[in-house]
């Protein structure tokens, strides 16, 4: 997949392209809902399939004051596109200059005339632009004039809820792994580079690959039973989010930890993905290494089990 950085200085002139546009935070079941309508069109029509996603999160740059967390990151949302078999991914790097943009220009001058748009796939709540007069009548007012289809998909449901990244993260917080998984049509995961930590796993027996991980939200502090995937491969693993309170009894930061069963290779500096899987106990302090090697024990026989009967 091809990735594009859109911002002031950028030249493009691509022709015959389909694209979906969106934020696409959490690349959840309604967001593949959309693109795979995208990509079918884009078969249809002989056409490039892109996706044109915004980063930052606008929220970040309208709403300073907001805290909201990225239930995936940037990196991530580009593995999974180029999984589902997008051709084009545009990032436009959203600032309060694109914010105030005419959204008549940026569907002539941007979509049309550099990007070479066809088809265009947007959420029927999908706004953009100065004042926010960027919607669906905008776009299909000019879609005649500019020679482009345009396709407003409602939003997915799975019951009576609709699927949101709103949803999700609420779910994560919370740990409801399985509910959120539902919503998201996979594992719910956490990626980022291996760093080097205290290497006090290595002292009890347990060598640990200490996350940098990239995602503001995690599931709640534990133990919890995980799949690492480094490159294409998947390895049994148990991981640990906490603040290692036996050992660092003032320290606030949360640390992810993953020890990965039958392992032994040097990681260092690769990155790796985290699926969680299911959670084991939480965490908690031990009054001394050998307590803490036992439970360990315990959780690795745990870990054993659960996935030999999967």
């Amino acid at each position: 997949m091809k990735v594009i950085s859109l911002n002031g200085r950028s030249k493009l002139h691509l022709k015959n392209t389909c694209a979906a546009i969106g934020i696409f935070d959490g690349m959840h079941c309604g967001h593949r809902y959309l693109i795979k309508q995208m990509l079918s069109t884009a078969k249809r029509l002989g056409a490039q399939s892109m996706v044109i996603t915004f980063y930052p999160h606008p929220v970040h740059v309208l709403r300073p004051d907001v805290k909201l967390e990225y239930l995936s990151s940037l990196q991530d949302r580009l593995g999974l596109l180029e999984d589902w078999g997008v051709d084009i991914c545009l990032v436009v790097r959203f600032n309060l200059g694109f914010a105030h943009m005419d959204p008549q220009k940026f569907i002539k001058n941007i979509l049309v005339k550099k990007l070479g748009v066809k088809a265009v796939f947007v959420g029927e709540d999908f706004r953009f632009g100065k004042d926010r007069l960027g919607d669906i009548a905008l776009f299909q007012k000019l879609s005649v004039p500019c020679g482009y289809e345009i396709h407003a998909v409602s939003q997915l449901k799975q019951g009576k809820e609709i699927i949101s990244s709103t949803c999700i993260r609420q779910l994560v917080r919370e740990g409801k792994l399985n509910q959120a998984a539902r919503l998201l049509g996979r594992e719910v995961s956490v990626s980022g580079v291996v760093v080097k930590g205290s290497l006090r796993g290595r002292t009890l027996g347990y060598p640990t690959a200490n996350i940098a991980y990239e995602a503001d939200i995690l599931p709640p502090q534990g133990v919890y039973i995980v799949r690492a995937l480094l490159g294409k491969k998947s390895y049994p693993a148990i991981a640990d989010i906490g603040t290692r309170p036996s050992f660092e009894k003032q320290n606030s930061k949360l640390y992810l930890e993953v020890y990965i069963l039958d392992f032994s290779r040097n990681i260092y500096g690769q990155r790796m993905q985290v699926e969680f899987l299911k959670k084991i106990r939480n965490d908690k302090m031990f009054a001394s290494p050998q307590n803490l090697i036992r439970q360990i024990q315990k959780d690795e026989a745990f870990a054993r089990r659960y996935f030999c009967k999967g």
